[in-house]
């Protein structure tokens, strides 16, 4: 059958040539220069480039060009004939003949399936459609097509003619698919295979690298460190009465008999294991006993009182920025801790007042200020003598004007103590008072010796700084009329049983941590911590470590042998560090006061009087006393009893300590004897220490 049979109505390839005169040599390529939505294929070959073209462009939707010869065939889009398709008539056994078959003959797309090819073709209006130039979309993927039918024909259709419309089922478009066009000339089939290309990833299937969560900041030693271990989880015996006094002393003259020097020992050790100070500890009530589900005991208002710490002049707030650790932002994190609080325990405080305290100066001068802000305002002072309990959040400055603030109201009555109650008309006095006071970095012994020493600093300090900035080192020497006046209102302060709180930071680059802990001054109601940054920590790292088991040791009310002093320059912070105002930006230093000021009692037996060492931080320390000073340490009977176990954890963390700096690496050489320690040495007592 010829070609010019293949569809009716269709003008032959005669007719095209007979309107071909006239047409110059580069019209055929006349067509590429009309717009797309014209283009035409005129062969075999379009009709794959526009397949492979569709499936790239638009997500490879199977959809296929009609079969059929358009009438505008032979004509390019300006309306010229096309030389080439009028000379096929002419020579049919010519090279040309071969491709223009390709493309009057059917084309189709083939899926493989169990050995069977369906075939999908499109109907004539669709055909006409993409004839004139108007492109259709693709079709959605799973979204059927009504035009879209399915059969399978039982042979291939020929060159000169075509079978039933058939069409195939729509899959799914992300799977891989062939689009093969089948082209038979005579005895050649000729199949052309074009792959899918991939599509591109969806946001869900991209997987991102897993980011390391930054490690917790944390307040060492813990709550349950301090208040559930010895000597603290020892409930004391009550005092005895005088008669009971009496009583023991007659049965002892009457019944007296001879005790051996071994028995009178242990004894005395019996004794010593409960001594003044440790019956003084406060201890967790949860401990004695009382596990009421009301953890609040009765307090319904609580006023919070916050004030800053020492604010840089403007030459230094040029470089450092604005200080933010202001008075509201210490009151505003203490209610949150307090809603933390009262969430996690199922209580419900009445009311909340807040009161920041700002003003800035000289110790005395921010005292006066601040005391006469205090309590010329009569809302404040109402909410303050009705209040149940008070917290008072301070940093650096600020917690010895603090001290001082406290001091003065209870001088002035504002205050309900164990020593300072109120009565009123009717013969009732109302409760003490619960008072707890937060002392964040505080400045207590000065800032650091090498602020005051440093050639570039001094000079600064001395000129441009103001005369506040000045005063703070006079607390470097313990026996300055400044630091004496301070002492003597700690121990007002701790006279009448207010909690004081002293949190130091590890990386502080202005205070120490003898001066930030205040090491000292001694007294059963002071309650030691450090801060330590989530990044400089590590549950392994033998300093930590170290410190905190000092820091138990001091709050078990035995001595550390000057090793805090030691290890400050060592833990000290770079000049241009921020270690000396994170601190008030963690939530839990405010939790450990929080607690320790509900969930702990006074103390029981009497006050015990706040004791002193002379310190003056401008005398440089001998770093060759450290191994002394940890000898002392391990040879301490009482320190053995409590932490034996803590001692030889922290021999096997010293193995695996990789100090950073060259300060730590001097100061691990010195710490070096800790290695020698064993459990038998421990278990051993004083001879076995005095091998080490």
């Amino acid at each position: 059958m010829s070609l010019e049979t293949t569809h009716q109505g269709t003008p032959t390839a005669s007719d095209d040539a007979k309107e071909s005169q006239g047409f110059t040599w580069y019209a055929p390529w006349s067509r590429y220069q009309a717009p797309p939505s014209a283009n035409v294929p005129s062969d075999g070959n379009a009709g794959v480039n526009s397949a492979s073209q569709q499936l790239n462009g638009q997500k490879l939707e199977p959809t296929v060009e009609e079969p059929s010869v358009p009438s505008t065939e032979g004509t390019d889009a300006t309306g010229s004939p096309n030389p080439i398709e009028s000379s096929i008539s002419q020579n049919r056994t010519g090279w040309m003949s071969f491709f223009s078959a390709r493309a009057m003959a059917m084309k189709s797309i083939t899926y493989e399936k169990e050995g069977e090819m369906e075939v999908m073709d499109i109907d004539e209006d669709a055909s006409a459609a993409e004839g004139t130039g108007n492109t259709s979309l693709p079709t959605p993927a799973g979204t059927p097509d009504p035009s879209i039918k399915e059969t399978r024909p039982p042979q291939l259709p020929s060159a000169t003619g075509r079978g039933p419309p058939t069409t195939v089922e729509k899959t799914d478009v992300k799977q891989q698919q062939k689009v093969t066009t089948v082209t038979t000339s005579e005895a050649n089939v000729r199949e052309v295979v074009v792959r899918q290309s991939s599509p591109s990833p969806s946001k869900k299937s991209i997987v991102k690298t897993p980011v390391t969560p930054r490690p917790p900041n944390v307040v060492l030693p813990t709550w349950e460190d301090i208040f559930h271990v010895p000597p603290r989880s020892i409930i004391p015996e009550a005092p005895e009465s005088t008669l009971a006094k009496a009583l023991k002393s007659v049965t002892g003259a009457l019944f007296a008999r001879n005790e051996s020097s071994a028995e009178q020992g242990k004894g005395k050790r019996r004794e010593a294991a409960c001594s003044p100070y440790e019956k003084a500890l406060p201890r967790a009530w949860n401990i004695l006993g009382d596990d009421s589900p009301d953890v609040l005991r009765g307090c319904q208002r609580v006023v919070v009182i916050g004030v800053h710490g020492w604010f840089p002049g403007a030459v230094a707030r040029t470089f450092i920025g604005e200080p933010t650790g202001t008075s509201s932002k210490f009151v505003n994190r203490v209610v949150q801790a307090l809603d933390e609080f009262q969430e996690k325990h199922k209580v419900k405080l009445r009311k909340i007042t807040k009161i920041p305290l700002e003003g800035e100066g000289t110790i005395n001068r921010r005292v006066d200020k601040l005391y006469q802000n205090l309590t010329s305002n009569e809302e404040w002072m109402n909410d303050l003598r009705e209040a149940d309990a008070i917290f008072v959040a301070t940093h650096s400055q600020g917690s010895i004007v603090s001290t001082h603030i406290l001091d003065r109201l209870i001088a002035d009555r504002h205050m309900r103590t164990k020593s300072n109650t109120t009565v009123f008309p009717g013969g009732v006095a109302l409760p003490p008072q619960r008072i707890c006071c937060l002392g964040l970095c505080g400045i207590h012994l000065g800032p650091l010796r090498y602020l005051n020493t440093n050639s570039l600093l001094s000079p600064y300090i001395q000129y441009f700084e103001s005369t506040a900035a000045r005063e703070l080192f006079e607390f470097q020497n313990t026996e300055s009329a400044i630091s004496t006046d301070y002492i003597r209102a700690l121990r007002n302060v701790l006279d009448n049983g207010i909690k004081m709180v002293y949190i130091a930071s590890l990386n502080d680059q202005v205070v120490g941590l003898y001066s930030g802990l205040f090491t000292s001054v001694s007294h059963p109601l002071i309650l030691r911590a450090i801060y330590i940054d989530g990044d400089a920590y590590h549950s392994s790292d033998f300093l930590s470590n170290l410190l905190a088991l000092l820091l138990r040791i001091r709050n078990a009310g035995l001595s550390d042998s000057g090793l805090l002093t030691h290890l400050s320059e060592a833990t000290a912070g770079s000049l241009n560090g921020i270690g000396h105002s994170t601190p008030y930006e963690e939530l839990g230093t405010y939790t450990l006061a929080i607690n320790y000021l509900f969930l702990a009692d006074d103390g029981l037996g009497e006050p015990t009087e706040l004791t002193t060492e002379s310190f003056n931080a401008l005398t440089e320390q001998n770093d060759y006393e450290i191994p002394w000073a940890l000898r002392d340490l391990i040879a301490d009977d009482r320190v053995t009893s409590l932490f034996s176990d803590e001692l030889v954890g922290l021999r096997d963390a010293f193995r695996n300590w990789q100090p950073k700096t060259a300060i730590q690496r001097d100061l691990k050489r010195k710490l070096q004897p800790i290695q020698r320690l064993s459990a038998s040495m421990i278990s051993g007592g004083e001879r076995s220490m005095s091998k080490l």
